[in-house]
């Protein structure tokens, strides 16, 4: 059998391209690859159409992808209001628990 290279980068592009393309209250996607598994792209996606939250725990949703197949791999989105990127950025509000924002690469509509 033979083994399925698995591009995270190329995938996360095409994952950040077709959630803005698809989702018009996206701003922004960052794709956060710092210390995150070689099978698993995280995103934080800043939504301007979500509900605001006022809690500090932030959770991502898992989209299993391909599950059971040789491309197999994971998809964590954190969709956050800009008020909580905001936070984000200026470190007064944490990200969910091995998440870094150390090297993220930013996509947004064009």
């Amino acid at each position: 059998m033979s083994v399925t290279q698995f591009d995270r980068d190329a995938m996360a592009r095409w994952y950040a391209k077709r959630h803005l393309k698809t989702d018009p209250a996206i701003r922004a996607v960052y794709y956060l690859p710092a210390d995150s598994p070689s099978r698993e792209i995280r995103f934080i996606e800043v939504n301007e159409l979500i509900a605001d939250r006022y809690d500090d725990t932030l959770e991502p949703v898992d989209f299993g992808v391909d599950t059971g197949m040789e491309s197999e791999h994971k998809l964590f989105v954190l969709d956050v209001t800009p008020p909580q990127w905001d936070r984000i950025q200026a470190a007064s509000l944490a990200l969910p628990q091995g998440w870094s924002l150390d090297n993220s690469v930013a996509f947004s509509q064009e």
